[in-house]
């Protein structure tokens, strides 16, 4: 079996672009009428705004053109990059189930480790503390946001998900 890869949308990366874009150009705009009327607040206060949207808009552009995967399915777990709050790779052994929960008005899917306590224990303090706040909610530990999946939907990824865990426990379990 090979690694499947879920690609982010670049959708938001591109509207993040286009802003810094506008702002950099407003910023100069601005700058240039500060110098052409002589006032000097204007143009204080604009230089680095533009310097600023320069960089912004640099970086964005990077951003945009470069490709980040949203999760990564492999052979024996899954590699979460869905978001700032993400663990990374999440072996089989250590997963029961996964499931679709709504979190703050998102379907989401959840992921229900097998201990939960060990599990959490593996984690960064940070986001052990995410974990436990969500297992206070009634809700699982971990969550895979993939509401920016590149041609996918949610339930295709959530099917997927569950193939590779039932063929990875039919060989080891």
């Amino acid at each position: 079996m090979e690694k499947i890869v879920i690609e982010e949308k670049q959708s938001k990366a591109l509207r993040l672009m286009c802003l810094g874009f506008i702002m950099l150009v407003l910023s100069i705009i601005v700058w240039i009428y500060g110098i052409r009327e002589k006032k000097i607040i204007l143009t204080l206060l604009s230089f680095p705004s533009a310097i600023f949207f320069c960089i912004y808009f640099l970086l964005s552009l990077g951003r945009s053109v470069q490709r980040k995967p949203l999760l990564t399915i492999t052979f024996d777990g899954i590699i979460d990059s869905s978001s700032n709050s993400s663990v990374g790779f999440i072996p089989f052994q250590d997963i029961d189930k996964f499931c679709i929960v709504n979190m703050m008005g998102q379907k989401v899917i959840g992921v229900i480790p097998k201990d939960e306590n060990d599990f959490i224990t593996k984690l960064s303090p940070l986001k052990q503390r995410i974990a436990k706040t969500n297992t206070n909610m009634q809700i699982p530990p971990l969550s895979i946001k993939v509401d920016k999946a590149k041609d996918m939907s949610l339930e295709d990824i959530f099917t997927l998900l569950k193939k590779r865990l039932d063929d990875y426990s039919s060989l080891y379990d």
